[in-house]
């Protein structure tokens, strides 16, 4: 416990008192009321450098940062100013240097930076995932072999939920050193697709109808303008393929499954009606000799 000379604080008249103050005469523990005036001015002080702080963040990061995590960081400083307040201020009240103090928490920092890397590695790849913005919540998104729209992105762990449904729970660590593919940064997203025809059907005629089925599909996009053009010529027949747009809000609700069967269906049918049919594998063997001859 903390000495206290109360004789010196009560009794002493006005102008003892400022005799006192302006003194080094012990009041608590081992330290003096120039001391104890200079712990109060440093608290007080870092308390507005933490108002103006919180100010200057606000107006410089708030259209960068979701609001939390920028509540979070201005807390944080706040927290340490403070400290700071302290580490260099209450030394005398216990009669302990400055320099013992600053070790000791380069100790304690050190303890903790050992027994918690995989902490610290995640905390600092969420800050960097905050700040560079390669995502946000509700962007589908592709992280290693996880798929699926996101969450939430914390200090330490983002969550995705996967067409399945399920909530996935990534280390912002793993998050940052793999490959990000952000399907809803652009506002248009390409599939494609392949048909096969016979070598005896009209190609013009096929794509033509290809055409004018994905014209009246509600979500193909106008522009860009589906292509539809011959890809290959195998030994069965001739590929058609299709590159079509969808809105990424539209096709990001939904699974591949789904794309292909609100298109590949009515594309099959069309063609059929038309007598334009799939190619069916063939194969044809010839004989050296001609049973016909002697």
């Amino acid at each position: 416990m903390i000495p206290i000379n109360i004789t010196a604080i009560t009794d002493t008249d006005p102008a003892e008192m400022a005799a006192v103050i302006q003194s080094d005469r012990e009041m608590i523990g081992n330290a003096s009321p120039i001391e104890i005036a200079s712990f109060v001015t440093a608290v007080v002080a870092a308390y507005i450098a933490g108002l103006f702080v919180a100010y200057y963040l606000k107006r410089r990061f708030s259209h960068r940062v979701r609001r939390e995590h920028l509540d979070f960081w201005i807390r944080v400083i706040r927290v340490i100013l403070i400290l700071a307040a302290f580490a260099v201020t209450v030394p005398p009240f216990f009669n302990t240097g400055l320099m013992i103090v600053f070790w000791i928490l380069v100790g304690l920092v050190a303890v903790f930076a050992l027994a918690g890397q995989k902490v610290i590695a995640n905390l600092v790849a969420g800050l960097a995932l905050m700040y560079g913005r390669q995502f946000s919540s509700g962007d589908f998104v592709t992280v290693g072999t996880v798929t699926g729209t996101v969450l939430s992105v914390d200090l330490f762990t983002t969550t995705v939920r996967n067409s399945d449904g399920v909530f996935v729970t990534i280390p912002n660590d793993q998050v940052y050193n793999n490959p990000i593919s952000n399907y809803h940064a652009d506002v248009a997203r390409r599939y494609v697709y392949d048909i096969g025809i016979r070598f005896q059907d009209e190609t013009p005629r096929a794509i033509s109808l290809i055409a004018d089925v994905l014209d009246h599909h509600t979500f193909v996009l106008k522009h860009p303008a589906p292509e539809i053009f011959v890809s290959d010529i195998t030994e069965n027949g001739v590929n058609i393929r299709i590159r079509i747009w969808f809105p990424s809000p539209w096709a990001n609700t939904r699974d591949d499954a789904v794309l292909k069967t609100s298109v590949l269906p009515k594309v099959k049918s069309a063609l059929m009606d038309a007598g334009i049919e799939i190619p069916i594998p063939q194969t044809m063997v010839f004989f050296g000799n001609d049973p016909k001859k002697p």
